[in-house]
This record gives structure tokens, C-alpha cells and sequence, in this order.
């Protein structure tokens, strides 16, 4: 689950042990999802207890005496001609010191940033994937919320432009052309709260959770460009914005994660922790929020997952599910759930899948749709060490 993305800060630390702050491209390497999820030494971090009072836009900035710390945008977007594409900007700030040490050089940081880049273009059936590494020093990456949100890393950014509206850039070269997003996200709800007042549980232990909140129904507009072309497009977006200090618990291979934004006005996240045993993680709760705005937490007791289907990447070997079935009994709720394309594996420094969904179902006896993005992590464990 986005919640949950744990291993993808810990690898930073790997990475930084070795003193790899290049650009990703540079070094070629794979990671495996197992090791990175072996939390490194947390003594010293600030951990995460109770609620605390979220103000924005200042609390959208960094907390850096939280170990870990993510920005996640991705989104549903289509042109005026009815072509999908889903895209994906996300921003990681690990601290590799709970405090830092005094340092002569303007470059010396003990923050480490990484951020991954990725645009699904369903008409042409294509998703291109990237990802970056920078010190947390010298303007080259870092986040900041006051006096206006705005985390970078190099040229790709997401900023509040003004009051409740985010712009987003990134450009790379892909293989048949340069790939980029130059969007505008207008907020149209207030933060959504996850767990208990932001307070989100990540196992039993205290201390184990993190602070977590969402935007959602961010109206988007602009440009992609893919294959060398550009196109206007408009949808919506997401935004999760997670920090803490915590690491999943002892058992825990992987998790399958799924954010939905309804065309009534609903919007559901859940997710399942999947153990080692074959069983998943009964701590872990999700959030569904009903078209009238109601808000209520879900658990594992709530719903049920089943893969429909399944795919098999011919790059790394890995078999991912494809396509499920969710239910929630007690809530009248019956969801088709289908990838807008099954290809759409983060093929990075390590391997995982993330990409846009489309949704179709009941909720309380009326027809619904949706559209919004899924994670699937630890799957093919053994083909960690692949390189392309």
C-alpha cells in the first residue's frame, strides 16, 4: 500500500551507504523488496504515538525528524478525444541521521531524496518508467511547505503555484521519444485523514504507525507528452502524503494497494499486507468515503480480494495479478477492478507494479464507476537480482 511504502525508503539507505546520489540510470542495479524491508537502526527518530494537529500548507512540507517520508501523485487523465493515460510523480526523503552533524560543505546533507516518474498511455498501449537519486542539499533535491508547498528533486517538481492548486512537472527521454507532465491539480476537498485523525497504524507494536492524510477529487489539467507527442488532457488526481518512523511487521512479503475515486463522489483506499504463512496482516485498516461525504474506516474483516486474472512480465519474469474482484458485503459493495493495461511494472532500480486502474460495479444496488491507481510490491522475490 502507498501506507506502507517502507522497502523503497530503505533501499535509499542502501544506496547512500554506497554513495549513489547520481541519477538511477547511471547504476543499473536491482534490489531485492525482502532485504529493503529490513529496517535500519531507528533510535533517535521522532515515532509516531498519537494524532497531531495537521496545518497546511505547512504540514505538506518535510518533517525530517521522521526516518521516512513520501509525496505521492498519481492520476487518471484522458484527452479531449477520449484517449487514457495515467501517470505517476513520486518524491521519497529518507534521514539517514536523526539529527545532522556539522559539515562545512553546503552539500553535506544527511536527507536523501529519490523520485520515480511514470506515464501509462493506453491508446498506444506503452508505459515508460524513470528514477532519480539526489542529496537532500544545494537546491538540487528537497521539500518545504512554508510559505507555499513545493518538493523537487532537480527539474521534476511538485509546487502549490497558489493557494490550493499544485503544478507538476517532469520530462525524461524515453525510447521513442521524450516523456513528460506539465499539470495543474486544483484541490476541491479537504484532506483526508487516514486511520485514527491521521494517525495510521502499521502493526501492534507502539510506536509502529505514521501520520498519514490524502488529497482527493484534485481536478487536473495540462499537458502530457509521450512518444514525442503532446497532448492536453484533463482528470483527476490523488495525492498522499505519509511520514514516520516504521517499518513493517516481522512476516510481511508484500502488499496489494488500491486507491479508487468514484464517479458519484465516492472514494475508497485499501489495501492487504500479505505474510510469509499465506495470510494477511488483520491489523491494517483502509478508508471509504460514501458520496455524501460520510467517512468510515475499513479492515480486513470488511472486504474481500480476488485476482482474476494474472500477468506475466517479459522483462523480469515476475507474475503479477491482473484484474479482481472486490467485495464488501456488510457496505453493499461489488467492484470489477481492471489494469488500464497489463504492462505497467515499475522496472526502476528494483521491480514493483503500480499503475492505473479502471473500475466498475454497485454500491448500495446503483451502477458505479471509477478510475484510480494500484500497487502490487514482493512479488518474484527471486527475480530481484535482474537487470535489463
Amino acid at each position: 500500500m502507498k501506507a506502507m511504502r517502507w522497502w523503497i525508503l530503505l533501499f535509499i539507505v542502501v544506496w547512500s551507504a554506497a554513495g549513489c546520489t547520481a541519477q538511477a540510470a547511471d547504476r543499473p542495479i536491482r534490489a531485492s523488496v525482502v532485504e529493503a524491508m529490513r529496517a535500519p537502526d531507528d533510535a533517535g527518530f521522532a515515532r509516531a504515538y498519537a494524532p497531531i494537529e495537521l496545518s497546511f500548507p505547512k504540514d505538506h512540507g518535510a518533517h525530517p525528524e521522521y526516518r521516512t517520508e513520501w509525496w505521492y501523485y498519481t492520476g487518471n487523465l484522458i484527452t479531449a478525444e477520449g484517449a487514457p493515460f495515467g501517470f505517476q510523480l513520486t518524491f521519497f526523503r529518507n534521514a539517514l541521521t536523526p539529527e545532522m552533524p556539522a559539515r562545512s560543505s553546503q552539500l553535506a546533507s544527511n536527507q536523501v531524496y529519490m523520485a520515480h516518474f511514470a506515464l501509462t498511455d493506453g491508446e498506444r498501449r506503452r508505459h515508460e518508467d524513470f528514477d532519480r537519486y539526489s542529496r537532500g542539499a544545494g537546491e538540487l533535491a528537497g521539500a518545504v511547505g512554508e510559505p507555499r508547498f513545493r518538493v523537487w528533486l532537480e527539474d521534476w517538481s511538485a509546487e502549490e503555484i497558489e493557494p490550493g492548486v499544485h503544478r507538476l512537472i517532469a520530462r525524461d527521454e524515453g525510447e521513442e521519444g521524450v516523456v513528460a507532465i506539465d499539470l495543474i491539480l486544483r484541490e476541491t476537498r479537504p484532506p483526508v485523514l487516514h486511520g485514527v485523525r491521521g494517525l495510521h497504524q502499521k502493526g501492534p507494536e507502539p510506536g509502529n504507525a505514521s501520520y498519514y492524510y490524502s488529497l482527493v477529487g484534485l481536478e487536473t489539467s495540462g499537458t502530457v507528452t509521450s512518444g514525442g507527442r503532446t497532448y492536453a488532457v484533463s482528470g483527476r488526481s490523488w495525492m498522499d502524503h505519509e511520514f514516520g518512523t516504521s517499518a513493517l511487521t516481522a512476516g510481511a512479503v508484500g502488499w496489494d494497494w488500491f486507491s479508487v475515486q468514484f464517479d458519484n463522489g465516492a472514494i475508497l483506499m485499501l489495501y492487504e499486507i500479505r505474510l510469509a504463512d499465506g495470510g494477511v496482516n488483520p491489523d491494517i485498516k483502509g478508508t471509504l468515503i460514501w458520496p455524501d461525504g460520510a467517512q468510515q474506516v475499513v479492515t480486513e474483516h470488511d472486504f474481500t480480494l480476488t485476482p482474476t486474472g494474472s500477468w506475466t512480465s517479459p522483462y523480469t519474469g515476475v507474475t503479477y495479478p491482473s484484474g479482481w474482484r472486490l467485495t464488501l458485503p456488510e457496505l453493499a459493495i461489488d467492484l470489477t477492478i481492471e489494469p488500464l493495461i497489463p504492462d505497467q511494472e515499475m522496472n526502476v532500480s528494483f521491480v514493483y507494479w503500480e499503475g492505473a486502474i479502471e473500475v466498475r460495479g454497485s454500491m448500495r444496488g446503483e451502477a458505479v464507476t471509477g478510475r484510480g491507481y494500484a500497487e502490487l510490491t514482493g512479488y518474484g522475490e527471486q527475480n530481484a537480482a535482474y537487470q535489463r
